[in-house]
């Protein structure tokens, strides 16, 4: 469930409701393991009750949280909440928006459970570590970060579940898999999760492999004949993190001692995380004891990015590079380049390059060139390529004559339905306008939120989802949603 985003409290509430927090976690204290209520509950809060309906809303910020607080601690957060509160209340656990960019409703959680440092938190040696560095390689690259990882519609359940692992690994989220197409990011989610526990953890030992590497590895100690002590390095390993497990395809010895690893890394409640291309089940040539452990765990897939998320693409890369391009010309890359993150990026360094070596600004017959010439486009399709602008500027025009009736019919004007106004009946004609213009013109998020003046996407996101949601149930609002697109149609 996804409650309405709050976007202030005033000082009393927010008292209360820390208040009433805290008051639960010592309850809660009573009753479970601090170090456990510490590791899920650190980024929870109480963000709202309804005397009304007689609910205590507790927020959590993603699908996967939610998951592992239900599982683990849910029927002992409501307890508490119930004797610190009140027993007639029920309790409800949400997914909350602003946990994604801010919050303050903080509580510290180590002072109101008084945990202290653990001082006999195992620390490794660092010439071990720098051993099991130079034995296994150094295969990171610190450039991939969260930080620089693109979440859009396709893949934000995989960053999610990538960014609970690297925020409390050891815990709820292990083993973790994720299966994808090339490009799509698993690589990038695997070293932003090994980058991440790193620097949290510097004490502790994490390994990341692609599974060529392994083989290799395994390969080479049964050769001389030392298998163990390929595998006494594994000892010293806290986390191993395994990329491109289809690879282990028809390698049955090695497959065996994979299994041996995993299950001494499982038994040890060690962190694991593995990717492949595939879902668990369409591995091809895996042994089915492998395949039957790997899909009874965390399974989370990547998918190809949404039009929007591909434009957010390859503005991310813009930025990182130091360099800017017309948003019409990135419209133009991620209409025909739709399956693959790294073919955005070849694309787009190939075009840089072309900037940079002709000391010139990019048009829109170079980048209908460049992607002829990278086999994006049909040589007969230029010429309608040539016409995208053109098409682009119509459309703007043609969604003016809809704003000009919305406000006629509503008694409003046209700037009350560009404003950032709360009323309820300039909010819901400015939200039925968002959605014709994603849905009828094709606008995008961006595009939308320029026109209307607001703050980012996420919240062209929420409006369009919360009035698509109202149009279901709302027969009025309905009504007037066909008048306003039958006008579009005409």
């Amino acid at each position: 469930m996804l409650i309405d985003i709050v976007e202030w409290y005033d000082k009393e509430k927010k008292e209360f409701l820390l208040w009433i927090w805290e008051q639960t976690i010592l309850n809660l204290a009573t009753k479970c393991d601090t170090k456990k209520i510490f590791a899920f509950l650190k980024n929870v809060w109480i963000v709202n009750i309804d005397e009304h309906e007689q609910k205590v809303y507790v927020g959590v910020s993603n699908e996967i949280s939610m998951a592992s607080i239900k599982k683990f601690l849910g029927k002992q957060i409501k307890e508490s909440i119930k004797t610190v509160y009140n027993p007639q209340f029920d309790v409800d656990f949400v997914i909350y928006t602003p946990f994604l960019n801010w919050w303050d409703l903080t509580l510290d959680l180590k002072k109101v459970l008084n945990l202290k440092e653990d001082k006999k938190t195992r620390t490794i040696e660092p010439k071990i570590k720098n051993k099991l560095s130079e034995y296994f390689g150094i295969l990171f690259d610190p450039k991939f970060t969260f930080d620089s990882f693109v979440a859009g519609a396709n893949n934000n359940f995989a960053f999610s579940a990538a960014k609970a692992v690297a925020d409390n690994p050891w815990t709820a989220y292990n083993p973790l898999f994720l299966y994808g197409n090339v490009g799509l990011g698993k690589t990038h989610l695997m070293q932003a999760i090994w980058n991440q526990i790193m620097a949290n953890n510097p004490d502790k030992v994490i390994v990341y492999l692609p599974t060529s590497k392994l083989i290799d590895e395994i390969v080479e100690a049964l050769k001389k004949n030392n298998l163990n002590t390929l595998l006494s390095k594994f000892d010293n390993v806290d986390a191993l993190l395994l990329d491109d497990v289809q690879f282990l395809s028809g390698k049955d010895k090695t497959q065996e001692v994979f299994h041996n690893i995993f299950n001494d890394f499982e038994s040890k409640q060690k962190q694991i995380i593995l990717s492949w291309d595939r879902p668990p089940k369409e591995l091809i040539n895996i042994e089915p004891r492998l395949k039957s452990r790997f899909g009874k765990w965390i399974v989370v897939d990547l998918k190809s990015p949404d039009f929007e998320t591909r434009i957010a693409i390859l503005q991310s890369k813009l930025d990182a590079k130091g360099e800017s391009m017309d948003y019409e010309l990135l419209e133009i890359i991620a209409k025909y380049i739709t399956s693959n993150v790294r073919e955005l990026e070849w694309a787009l360094n190939t075009l840089l390059t072309r900037k940079n070596l002709m000391w010139c600004d990019l048009k829109e017959d170079d980048v209908i060139d460049c992607l002829r010439t990278l086999g994006y486009i049909e040589a007969k399709n230029e010429m309608e390529n040539s016409k995208i602008a053109e098409m682009n500027t119509k459309s703007a025009q043609n969604f003016w004559k809809i704003v000009e009736m919305a406000a006629e019919y509503y008694g409003l004007s046209v700037s009350d339905l560009k404003s950032d106004s709360r009323k309820q009946e300039i909010t819901m004609a400015r939200q039925l306008l968002m959605l014709i213009a994603k849905k009828y013109y094709g606008w995008t998020l961006e595009k939308v939120w320029d026109y209307f003046g607001w703050k980012n996407h996420a919240s062209v996101i929420y409006a369009i989802n919360n009035i698509e949601k109202k149009l279901k149930s709302n027969k009025e609002l309905a009504h007037d949603y066909n008048v306003f697109v039958e006008r579009v149609e005409q």
